[in-house]
């Protein structure tokens, strides 16, 4: 069979790549290769916790995780495409958005994995569509339950707080039955009473709420919503005493995104027991001056990271967690007439933590092989989900998914 230069490059790639970071080239299921940057883990986390980050809009994955080595690329977004010396290199094909030097950091010292192309069968371009299969791990059904639910239903031991949705709506990964996870906007909005009044009345009301809360009511809809609202109650004093022993003279930046990742550094810090959180950075829907509107929401997404882990390495606890970036789905590959991208499928997801297996995991989709005009997977997400579960958070990742997956090795 004849060895064009793409096939050339592509394998030669993956071999320096694994001999320059020291790590094992190791042959999946089928066939592909996958680059992990260390042998074992440092140490065994007693209590692993997983940070979900949501890209929520479509995050252009291309522009994400450059190819800039395939003529392809530049044929098909000529306004769009960066050129080779405003990328930031991975290797001698691939490199990052110019918004993401923290990330090339953290990829050079083996601490960020990139999973590449992934995404599902049939994929489906609507935005609520693709976020609800990604959200309940079943794409070929709607689901009433979230793949995180199902987790903390039958891996997690019964705790006041299993996870805690920071901004916005609970997302439905967290639906199951009995599972109650509170949203936090912020600390000082999230209390029972308001703080100016008296301690003594606080400890009066307080009593009397749980003495309500707590009694059996004989109509089964009257019960649950006792139930609800005791989970609730005892969500605010958990985490308002939680975050008591947070010290940290680390400046975010002034972003909504940084500000949420500081209240889930508070969180973490005091060891309670919580196992997931959840945030959102929104803004990826870039259908027209993609090239500003992406720097900008790839900067703030770099940022945020960037002083969430050091937030943690201060504190000595970046191996105690792991941060999973997603996005419902890509871009198309051919910019449209306004200067962005239309709904697309597979992207890269990113996994950033100090016992993650830093390196590309998964092949790059072709430019040239599309499917109507889009990328075609090359990772099904629920190995992602599955390697997490399984490796990171050591649950029944075959009962939550119902089914088992390729495990992807980057934890």
């Amino acid at each position: 069979m004849k060895l064009t230069r793409r096939d050339f490059l592509k394998k030669s790639t993956a071999l320096i790549a694994a001999l320059s970071f020291g790590g094992t080239l190791l042959a999946t299921e089928k066939g592909r290769a996958l680059l992990t940057g260390h042998a074992e883990f440092k140490h065994r986390v007693k209590s692993p916790v997983l940070v979900v980050v949501q890209l929520s809009g479509g995050n252009d994955g291309i522009n994400t995780v450059i190819p800039y080595g395939a003529g392809a690329y530049y044929d098909t977004r000529p306004t769009l495409a960066y050129k080779q010396n405003e990328v930031l290199m991975l290797n001698n094909e691939l490199g990052l958005h110019p918004s993401l030097p923290h990330m090339q950091q953290y990829y050079r010292d083996g601490n960020l994995a990139i999973i590449q192309g992934v995404g599902y069968p049939k994929p489906d371009r609507s935005h609520f569509r693709s976020m609800d299969i990604w959200q309940t791990a079943k794409p070929d059904e709607l689901s009433d339950s979230g793949w995180l639910g199902r987790y903390i239903l039958s891996s997690m031991p019964k705790q006041p707080l299993p996870a805690v949705q920071i901004g916005g709506l609970v997302q439905k990964a967290f639906i199951a039955s009995n599972i109650n996870v509170p949203s936090i906007q912020s600390l000082e909005q999230f209390y029972a009473f308001n703080p100016k009044t008296p301690i003594n009345d606080k400890e009066r009301m307080t009593l009397a709420l749980k003495s309500i809360y707590q009694k059996q009511p004989k109509r089964e809809m009257l019960g649950v919503s006792a139930q609800h609202a005791l989970a609730a109650f005892q969500s605010v004093e958990s985490i308002q005493s939680m975050v008591s022993g947070y010290k940290s003279q680390l400046q975010y930046p002034k972003s909504g995104f940084a500000s949420d990742l500081q209240l889930a550094a508070k969180l973490i810090a005091a060891k309670a027991g919580t196992r997931i959180y959840y945030t959102n950075l929104g803004g990826f829907d870039d259908h027209a001056n993609e090239r500003q509107q992406h720097a900008i929401t790839l900067q703030q997404l770099d940022e945020g990271l960037h002083a969430f882990y050091t937030d943690l390495k201060d504190q000595g606890l970046h191996h105690d967690v792991v941060t999973l970036v997603f996005s419902e789905f890509g871009r198309r590959l051919k910019e449209n007439g306004s200067g962005g991208t239309d709904h697309g499928t597979a992207a890269p997801v990113l996994v950033l933590g100090g016992q993650v297996k830093g390196g590309l995991f998964g092949a790059y989709p072709s430019l040239t092989n599309l499917d109507q005009g889009d990328l075609k997977y090359e990772v099904d997400f629920r190995s992602v989900y599955y390697t997490l579960i399984d490796d990171w958070l050591r649950g029944d990742a075959k009962s939550v998914l119902g089914a088992a997956y390729e495990k992807l090795r980057f934890v």
